[in-house]
């Protein structure tokens, strides 16, 4: 990205930020700010000073908001670390993806091992106490117990939050068209299993909390920013590609840049629109909320949309519960560390089919 193009992606997003400023009731109050999305690390301390300048004026801001900066090790020099508390980013969501230097050559990542954990020391050094890392299971090459040694390596690391993926075939990336070549071992669900367990038991000998499916944390530290997904609550994506959600409709920017531009210079919506219908956002909920530990209200699920899990779906519920998959508190039907393998497949049993 030249130069004098960032610039105009940053005053774009600054004009999008104010022109969608009554995205939000004026007595909403934004409790996140996430910078990510691609590569925020490549702004300076004005462009992100200027865009917070932006948000303080025309948002109405919790006293102490979480502001979330994504970024790579390689991005994390000391002086951008401080730059960063300077200017008022208080988390940092980091992404390492693994320790070792031929898992990292084999996913083509830019930085090193010793980058991964050289920027979490520095970060501390800095000041910041909310860090969180992203890693990556379920690599062929990854044994078990190099994995176990990961995970234990991540939880002795100055951080209070760990997003855990597996590795996936995803449409239209080098990684599947080289399994399609035969090049590339495709990912192995026993094995993925099998680290998602070894996961789960450090997790708990740490005594940290899974609170989503691939989302942990020391007690308490969840991220504000991501559970405000898993809890259906609107959020406002401005920028190319990002995405929004008001709870009645679902928007998302263009991916080009220079059409984003365009149209912002001839004010015009940046966005596309689906409205959702009832179904929709019932089917939502249930597939947001059984990913995270809060689980969803069949109460209020029955009382919102005339939906009768209970009823409809009482010998699933049972079924599930009695594999150890799932329990029933009250109205509160969440599932457990091994149910949230199934999320998705849950989530869909119980979906309602628009009439």
């Amino acid at each position: 990205m030249s130069f004098k193009h960032q610039d105009d992606i940053v005053f774009g997003i600054a004009e999008e930020l104010v022109s969608r400023s009554d995205f939000f009731a004026a007595d909403e109050r934004i409790a996140t700010v996430y910078f990510g999305g691609g590569t925020p690390s490549v702004l300076n301390k004005e462009q992100i000073s200027t865009l917070l300048s932006i948000i303080k004026q025309h948002y109405n801001l919790v006293e102490n908001p979480e502001i979330t900066f994504e970024c790579n090790p390689d991005d994390l020099s000391l002086d951008y670390l401080q730059m960063l508390k300077s200017v008022g980013v208080n988390r940092l969501s980091i992404g390492i993806q693994s320790f070792d230097e031929s898992h990292l050559k084999w996913m083509n990542r830019s930085h090193t091992a010793a980058q991964s954990l050289e920027c979490v020391t520095y970060a501390a050094q800095v000041g910041f106490e909310d860090i969180t890392i992203d890693l990556i299971y379920g690599i062929p090459a990854l044994s078990a117990a190099q994995w176990r040694d990961t995970v234990q390596q991540a939880l002795q690391l100055p951080i209070n939050h760990l997003s855990a993926y597996s590795l996936t075939l995803e449409e239209n990336t080098p990684y599947k068209k080289l399994v399609q070549q035969k090049k590339y071992v495709k990912p192995n669900e026993d094995q993925s299993s099998e680290h998602y367990d070894i996961l789960i038991q450090e997790i708990n000998a740490a005594n940290w909390e899974h609170y989503e499916v691939s989302n942990f944390c020391k007690k308490g530290n969840y991220s504000k920013h991501n559970t405000a997904y898993w809890q259906y609550k609107k959020y406002l994506g401005v920028g190319p590609s990002a995405h929004s959600f008001d709870q009645k409709s679902r928007m998302w920017n263009v991916s080009s840049n220079k059409i984003y531009l365009e149209l912002l210079a001839a004010d015009k919506n940046t966005y596309e629109i689906e409205i959702l219908s009832a179904t929709d956002k019932l089917n939502e909920q249930m597939l947001t909320g059984l990913r995270a530990t809060w689980g969803v209200n069949l109460a209020e699920i029955h009382s919102g949309y005339g939906y009768d899990i209970r009823h409809l779906y009482n010998a699933e519920l049972n079924a599930w519960m009695a594999n150890g998959w799932a329990k029933l508190d009250g109205d509160q039907f969440s599932l457990t560390d091994s149910g949230f393998l199934f999320a998705d497949y849950i989530a869909s049993e119980l979906f309602a089919s628009e009439e």
